[in-house]
């Protein structure tokens, strides 16, 4: 099956990121814009592990780097990674949603039955993991806006309330 093309009506580019090229048969660069630093796109604090992260997200698509290469790299610009954490599970996320497509564009042209269930199960199982890493993506994200919401108090006499907002650090 040949690649469907895709016009993109906006064609300023928001956010520059790397577009990975192939070098040889199994080596490909990444051709990084100038002026952007990896640990900005994958919101690192070490270079080393930017370079770890990517390296990996790529390594993980397998055969399919030579389609998927840039596309992966844009996903860090597209969702944004604000710290390791983030940027590890943006590059699983990534490799998930390439193995389920890529199974799924197997699945449909598949007559035996017995290969059929087991590339249904393979996208079944898979797509429960796609779930479960946004839930995790989300999940952490909150953990640094959470909201303590007090909606109801009560002052015994010669107690004392504080009313409004009240920022701090907390004490364990």
């Amino acid at each position: 099956m040949s690649d469907v093309p895709v016009e993109n009506k906006n064609k300023s580019s928001r956010t520059n990121y790397p577009r990975i090229i192939k070098d040889g048969e199994n080596e490909y660069r990444a051709e990084i814009p100038e002026g952007l630093q990896m640990t900005d796109l994958l919101g690192t604090e070490t270079i080393d592990a930017a370079h770890g992260i990517f390296q990996t997200a790529l390594h993980s698509l397998g055969k399919s780097a030579d389609k998927y290469g840039s596309m992966a790299s844009a996903m860090f610009a597209e969702l944004e990674p604000r710290d390791a954490i983030e940027a590890m599970l943006v590059a699983q996320m990534t490799a998930t949603h390439v193995t389920i497509s890529t199974l799924t564009e197997r699945l449909t042209f598949q007559t035996s039955t017995e290969i059929r269930e087991s590339l249904e199960r393979s996208v079944t199982r898979l797509s429960r993991t796609f779930i479960a890493q946004m839930d995790a993506l989300k999940k952490h994200r909150a953990k640094a806006q959470q909201t303590v919401r007090v909606e109801r108090v009560t002052v015994n006499e010669g107690g004392q309330a504080i009313v409004g907002d009240v920022s701090g650090l907390g004490g364990g």
